[in-house]
Formats: structure tokens, C-alpha cells, sequence
């Protein structure tokens, strides 16, 4: 019998609460700061003081702006620079090195760069032609430039230079990304591994399907041989029985023999069929049998994790930090919108960009802050002073070797696989001499000059003058994008003066150049 207490509450209707909405403590930035922010991340350059006045004026031109931003120079380095800190494919060094294919010496980071960045050139391609996604792993082409066609069997167009379309010869199938050298010259596999390291790679970046998270359970008394572990032990089949499929497909780019130059450029088609030889299961993706590479790229464009993943793994890069259940209705509000747009990227972005979670400027009480990346200090610097940083032909802030890449909080694509998201001492350090190098540089190019760029005073200016108040107002607009408050004006006129002193005009302006490029509102964002 229903109590009487039951049935008169299931008579009474009911009014549904909203939900609470997790995003409700998020404080947006200022149009300005946000204007810096998404230039910053799609361009690695500062927005310039036209752009800073018309967001000021009218916030509702941002996303005009925005549009703009994918046609810059520098968008497709950004792009790079960003799918690089989660795939992870550029290192200093490789199982082949320069001195195999016998290049200089000057060029091993020429030589690394190339090699790491072919398969996100492709993707950063894709992005900004604004092709469909699927191309990135379906595409009949490869990116190359003139160091890697010298060196791989590429046909390179006649004339070109710089990052093209270019095509292997050697016939391999079409599957964008899946088919390029420098995926599989960073995920190297083994004898005992066989290609699954790959696999489970692919899968990882492509769907957000992470194997290696997966628990696994065995019995501490259990004694078995691996192979057969594989094919018997439940907790082994239940990755096993959908990774290994994976894996057969990629045989093409086995290796007879580890650290030789052929071996690892070329595509071995008379190897696709060791795939399921060696592992004891034909092709197949999920449960559905393929033919091998030549199906792979078809097979993940389909999957509907594919175009979630690239939603879920875009957002993490530029919010710059892991998506949580928070998160999961903004992530498939922007699937959706992209996948109703024909998964054209730069939609993606646009959406991403305009996120209550990419703008917000507080969460609660606590400031949401990025720190410059290596790249983008690199970007930033030449771009504002002109500073080409480099070290007997190696680019001191994109690499390791003769570089200061992970102690200015970058990754190395092997060690260090996260970039750093709080200040530290040795990227103080690197801050530091980056912003000596660059003011340096500036006043060098700018004070007295001809044709000033940022640095438009003459060296007579003194504190007090209109046209010396006027060039400060303007730095801080520019670097910070925000108005210089009067207490700042008095004291970095104060810094001038102190140095102007001992040293003169050039040394003063030199300093405070150095101070304001250290400032924390210069190199976070």
C-alpha cells in the first residue's frame, strides 16, 4: 500500500530548478586586455594602438578584429607553436641526426624544427586556408620546406621557399598527419612495443582517448608471458582488443633497422602486411575491419570523437588548462557550432575566443593569468624591437641544446611536456635578459632615428615635457593595453631621471624599456 504521504506528493506538480551555473564567478577583462589576449595567442604579437583605441571606443569590433587576426604573418607559428605543446613532436633530437644526412653543423636546429613541425605545419595549413578538419588526416599532401626536401624523397615545388604543399614520393597513402615523418620519427616503437605506442598516440590526440589512463588490474601471483598475457589476460584484451587492430595499420613506417636515415624517411609499403603477421589481427578501427593505412585517415575523420576532440583540445590550449565537467556543455556547444559550419577551424576558434572561460580576467577573487610562452616571447619582442635572439644558428628561445626554452617555461616534447603556468626563478632569469636584449635593441633602432617605429622621442625629451608624458602613455597603452595611471607616469619619470643622471638619455630609456618589459603586466595576459 502507498502511504498516503507519497501519493499526494506525486500529485503535486513540481517546479524545475536551473541548475547553478558554474561559470557564474567568472569577471571578463576589459575589451583592451582581452583584445591583447587573443592577439597574443593567434598572433604572438601585441595588438597595435589603432586596434587598442577601437575596442576602447567600441567593444563590439573585437570579433571584426578577431578575423583578422587568422591572415597575420606569424598566425600559422602561433598555431605551431600551440599544437605543439600537447603533440609533443618537436625535440632537439631525433634517432637520425643532421650530421647523418651530413649538414652542417649550424643547421641541427633548422634541422629539428623541420622535422618536428611537418605535421603541425599540415594541421596549422588546414587552419588557415579554413579547410575542413577531416583534412588533417585525410590530406593527399605533406608540408614541407627546403631543408626537408633536400633530405626526404619529397617533390617540393620549383622556385618555392619556406613551409608548401608539397607530396611524398615514395607512395605512401593519403592520410594527412598519419602519414608524415616527423609523427613517426617522435613516436618510435620497437620490437616488443609494435607500433602500439603509435597507436595508442593517435588515438590520444585525436579523440581524447588516452589507453595509458586506463586502470589495470592483475594478480600478484600470476606469472605469464606478455604475448600471451595479451591475448588471455582480461584487463590486457580490453585495451589490447582495440589497440592492436590500430597498430597493424601503421607497418608501412617500420623499421628493419633503428637510427638509419632510409630506414625511417622512407615508406615501406611491402611491410604493411608484418602489421598483422607480427601482432595476430588484421587492421581494423573500433570493431570495424579497414584495410590498413590506406583507410586510417578515412576511419578517424569518421569517428564521432574526432571533431569533440578537436573542441575539447583546442579550448584546453587556449584557456591553458585542462577541460573539467564544468566545462562539458561549453565543449559540445562548440561542437555543435562546428560541426554544423563543416568543421571549418577558424569557426572553432572564433568560438573558442569569445568563451566566458577564455575572457575572464577573475575567477571568483583570483586573477586568471597566462604567462608568455618561449615562442611567444620570441614572437612579441621581434615583432615590438626588432631582436633576432640567436646563438650560433640556434634560436635561444625555441630550443634546449644552446637554448633557454624549458627555463623560460616551455616544453621539450619528451621531458618536459606541460609549459609553465606560474612564475619561476629561471624564468625570471630568462624574462630578464630577453627584456635587456630587446630594449637594448629598441633604443638602439628607435631613439633619434630617422623613422622611429615605437620609440618616437628624441633623446632630448625630459620629464615634465608633454612629448616625454606622451611616449609614456603611449608604451603603457601598447604594452599593457591599459591607460597609464598618473602614480606610474611619476614614478617610471622618477627611474628616468635617477639613470639619466649617470648614464644619460640613452641608458635611462634603455632601463625603463628593460623595466617595463619585466613588468608582470607585460609578460602575463
Amino acid at each position: 500500500m502507498i502511504p498516503l504521504w507519497l501519493a499526494l506528493a506525486c500529485d503535486t506538480p513540481v517546479e524545475a530548478s536551473a541548475p547553478p551555473d558554474p561559470l557564474t564567478d567568472l569577471t571578463p577583462l576589459p575589451a583592451p586586455r582581452l583584445l591583447r589576449r587573443i592577439s597574443l595567442d593567434l598572433r604572438g604579437v601585441l595588438p597595435t594602438l589603432a586596434e587598442l583605441d577601437a575596442v576602447e571606443a567600441d567593444p563590439a569590433v573585437l570579433p571584426e578584429l578577431v578575423g583578422t587576426f587568422f591572415a597575420a604573418p606569424t598566425f600559422e607559428d602561433r598555431m605551431v607553436s600551440l599544437l605543439s605543446e600537447r603533440w609533443h613532436t618537436v625535440l632537439d633530437t631525433y634517432e637520425v641526426g643532421p650530421g647523418d644526412y651530413a649538414l652542417p653543423p649550424g643547421e641541427g636546429d633548422q634541422f629539428a624544427h623541420s622535422v618536428g613541425e611537418e605535421p603541425l605545419r599540415l594541421i596549422a595549413h588546414v587552419v588557415a586556408q579554413d579547410r575542413p578538419w577531416s583534412e588533417i588526416v585525410t590530406a593527399d599532401y605533406t608540408m614541407s620546406d627546403e631543408l626537408l626536401a633536400s633530405i626526404w624523397p619529397i617533390d617540393y615545388p620549383e622556385g618555392a621557399s619556406g613551409w608548401q604543399e608539397s607530396t611524398y614520393r615514395d607512395g605512401r597513402p593519403a592520410a594527412g598527419v598519419l602519414a608524415t615523418n616527423g609523427f613517426y620519427w617522435r613516436y618510435v616503437t620497437n620490437v616488443s612495443n609494435k607500433s602500439r605506442g603509435r597507436a595508442a598516440a593517435l588515438t590520444r590526440l585525436l579523440l581524447c582517448t588516452d589507453f595509458l589512463s586506463r586502470p589495470v588490474v592483475f594478480q600478484r601471483d600470476q606469472d605469464l608471458d606478455p604475448e600471451t598475457a595479451l591475448r588471455t589476460e582480461p584487463s590486457c584484451i580490453a585495451c589490447h582488443a582495440t589497440l592492436d587492430p590500430i597498430a597493424a595499420s601503421m607497418f608501412g613506417f617500420w623499421t628493419t633497422i633503428q637510427y638509419n636515415p632510409y630506414e625511417m624517411e622512407t615508406y615501406h609499403r611491402e611491410r604493411e602486411r608484418l602489421g598483422p603477421a607480427l601482432l595476430g589481427t588484421e587492421p581494423g578501427w573500433f570493431g570495424t575491419p579497414i584495410g590498413g593505412m590506406v583507410d586510417l585517415g578515412f576511419a578517424v575523420s569518421h569517428d564521432p570523437r574526432f571533431t569533440r576532440c578537436a573542441a575539447e583540445s583546442l579550448s584546453e590550449s587556449l584557456w591553458h588548462r585542462p577541460a573539467d565537467i564544468d566545462d562539458y556543455g561549453t565543449i559540445e556547444g562548440l561542437r555543435a557550432e562546428f560541426e554544423a559550419d563543416g568543421q571549418r577551424p577558424q569557426v572553432l576558434l572564433r568560438a573558442i575566443v569569445a568563451t566566458r572561460q577564455y575572457g575572464a580576467g577573475f575567477d571568483g577573487a583570483a586573477p586568471v593569468e597566462h604567462l608568455l610562452s618561449p615562442n611567444q616571447q620570441r614572437l612579441v619582442l621581434q615583432d615590438l624591437t626588432g631582436l633576432q635572439w640567436v646563438d650560433r644558428g640556434y634560436t635561444v628561445l625555441e630550443n634546449d641544446v644552446l637554448g633557454l626554452r624549458v627555463l623560460g617555461g616551455g616544453v621539450d616534447g619528451y621531458s618536459v611536456t606541460r609549459v609553465q603556468d606560474q612564475p619561476g626563478l629561471t624564468w625570471a632569469m630568462v624574462n630578464q635578459r630577453a627584456a635587456q636584449a630587446a630594449a637594448s635593441e629598441l633604443v638602439a633602432r628607435d631613439l633619434d632615428a630617422a623613422s622611429p617605429d615605437v620609440l618616437t622621442v628624441s633623446s632630448a625629451a625630459v620629464p615634465g615635457e608633454p612629448v616625454f608624458t606622451a611616449q609614456l602613455e603611449a608604451l603603457h597603452w601598447r604594452l599593457y593595453a591599459t591607460r597609464a595611471p598618473e602614480e606610474w607616469l611619476s614614478q617610471i619619470g622618477a627611474l628616468w631621471t635617477t639613470i639619466e643622471l649617470d648614464e644619460g638619455a640613452e641608458q635611462a630609456w634603455g632601463a625603463l624599456i628593460e623595466a617595463m618589459l619585466r613588468d608582470p603586466l607585460f609578460v602575463s595576459y
